[in-house]
């Protein structure tokens, strides 16, 4: 780093919004990760337990299937369900598939231990779309042996009738068979909460640190302009080249700097109250939500890649905040523009027939934030004959748009005309 950048990292650093900022990421932090962990719940035979007590027995309940969910371990937790159902409602000998309909709050607790498990059956044998709690109360033990069969014949349904009614190419479909093909069966599993909190939250996470970003980088340029400092600096041997090379790195290095504390601490916190297990996981068993995403990557491949997306939507939103602050008179106006840019995409719906519409949506700043959801998705962009899942290219968009807008950044500032 040369003196002169050092300098205007420096300016950034001590300006008072940075501290605002950081304060700002640390409440945020906290309501991600800790505030949630209050709001815990499980259950055991006596009833209802919550917080704390609760993360400590969700976990034990999930060690208690920890490792790889092999056809033998459905197949044996829904012989298990079966039979305490059949003898709970059935005391008297009866059986018959069912039994659980008429389940009561106290023999719910019973079986509630089985649930790590249970969930993905449920999921599992759901019509695509779909969560059908009950499902489970008549699922044989052969039938969910074969979990895995009917995953992938639930995927092949989704990409031969997508819900949208908009039908794949064959291409896309190949695609995404062999992203499915790619993810190790019997998957693993194991006590996962930390880092599925984590990263549901990254999105508004990701929010909040693009418009603080850009709320802190607003004055790199506009505020010279404001205190008629641009008179002297554009006057100076290096104004006009080494300057502004200085404060458009600077500003790249804040914003990595900024993004990369505020992203280490929540993810600090959320491995303080839940703990660090389920890293090592495939995506598939982070949450049943997840179950039949294509995507070929473990938990901790996940979180790695949602933070570059993220630190990529923060380089390009604060990069149009460069753009404009070289371009208008006082920070306030490019604040105003930062924070339009950021937030009127999230208010236009997306489309119940147009794919295409939404992909192209997802691409805007503010929606770029959004990615870990579009991990569960099965969406592709063709460019130039290549099929780009959804998030790899919502990450090569935010990139193209920080190389794209930072020489226009350059040039406005060093054509700037001093009144």
């Amino acid at each position: 780093m040369n003196t002169l950048t050092g300098f205007e990292l420096r300016k950034l650093i001590s300006r008072k919004s940075t501290l605002i900022g950081l304060i700002g990421f640390l409440i945020v932090s906290l309501l991600s990760t800790v505030v949630p962990a209050f709001q815990e719940d499980s259950y055991d035979e006596s009833g209802t337990v919550k917080g704390f007590a609760a993360i400590t027995l969700e976990k034990s309940y999930a060690r208690s299937f920890q490792g790889e969910l092999t056809p033998a371990v459905f197949s044996q937790t829904a012989a298990t369900y079966q039979k305490i159902l059949n003898e709970l409602v059935h005391p008297n000998g009866e059986t018959g598939m069912g039994a659980g309909s008429g389940i009561s709050n106290e023999d719910f607790y019973k079986v509630y231990s089985l649930s790590p498990v249970l969930d993905y059956l449920r999921k599992g044998f759901s019509p695509a779309g779909e969560y059908n709690y009950d499902v489970v109360d008549t699922l044989t033990p052969e039938k969910a042996a074969a979990f895995y069969d009917q995953r992938t014949g639930t995927i092949k349904q989704v990409l031969n009738h997508p819900p949208d009614g908009v039908s794949y190419s064959e291409d896309a479909k190949a695609t995404f068979l062999r992203m499915n093909d790619q993810i190790t069966i019997p998957m693993k599993f194991d006590y996962a909460r930390g880092w599925s909190l984590l990263l549901q939250n990254s999105g508004f996470f990701f929010l909040v640190a693009c418009f603080i970003l850009s709320v802190c980088t607003a004055p790199v340029f506009s505020g010279e302009y404001q205190s008629g400092a641009d008179a002297i600096i554009l006057a100076t041997r290096y104004g006009r080249s080494k300057l502004i090379r200085a404060k458009i790195n600077a500003s790249l290095l804040f914003t990595s700097g900024m993004f990369l504390l505020a992203w280490l601490m929540a993810l600090a916190l959320s491995m303080l109250v839940y703990g660090a297990s389920g890293w090592n996981l495939p995506l598939q068993t982070i949450d049943t939500r997840y179950l039949l995403s294509p995507y070929p990557v473990t938990v901790l491949g996940a979180f790695l890649l949602t933070t570059l997306i993220g630190w990529l939507a923060c380089l390009a939103i604060v990069s149009f905040t460069l753009l404009l602050s070289s371009r208008m008179r006082t920070p306030f106006s490019v604040m105003i523009w930062s924070i339009v840019l950021l937030f009127v995409p999230l208010f236009i719906p997306e489309s119940r027939e147009n794919r295409l519409f939404n992909h192209l949506l997802a691409l805007l700043p503010g929606r770029q934030t959004e990615v870990y959801s579009r991990f569960r998705g099965y969406d592709l962009i063709e460019v130039v004959g290549l099929n780009v899942p959804l998030p790899y290219a919502i990450g090569w968009t935010a990139f193209l748009i920080t190389i794209v807008l930072l020489p226009f950044a350059w040039r406005g500032f060093r054509k700037h005309e001093v009144a």
